[in-house]
């Protein structure tokens, strides 16, 4: 049963502040009770985790290097896929099929989309509603 993971559940799960981080903890206790896998995101995810907490932790290296242990370290529960050059176009496509003006997806959003379909997923772990209707959200 495989998960796809957003950036925006990464972050919350580190980040004590961040307003979902409670939600997002109670989150990972299940996943691990459960045993659940495989647990995945991919490259450009990791891109945005690391954009955010430079913005949010004004280049802060302590935050940065909590979020490298969560990516790289000893944190780390989940396999990061490389997209390749040529699912882009797939990435794109999915993008321009569900970004409405009322429904703003990310080129990342779009990238998790194709994710889930590309590993038949069962659902996302995201605080975004924006996925809502597309793929089931934890």
């Amino acid at each position: 049963m495989t998960i796809i993971i957003d950036s925006n559940y990464l972050f919350a799960l580190k980040s004590k502040k961040d307003r979902n981080h409670k939600k997002a903890f109670e989150l990972f206790k299940e996943l691990k009770k459960d045993s659940i896998k495989p647990l995945i995101t991919n490259n450009l995810v990791v891109s945005e985790i690391f954009t955010l907490t430079n913005s949010r932790y004004k280049g802060n290296i302590y935050y940065l290097d909590k979020y490298y242990e969560l990516i790289w370290g000893q944190d780390n529960f989940f396999k990061i896929i490389q997209l390749k050059s040529e699912e882009y176009k797939d990435v794109y496509k999915i993008l321009n099929k569900y970004t409405t003006p009322k429904r703003l997806l990310s080129f990342v959003d779009a990238s998790l989309i194709f994710l889930h379909k590309k590993f038949n997923a069962k659902a996302i772990l995201s605080f975004d509603s924006h996925f809502d209707g597309i793929i089931l959200r934890l």
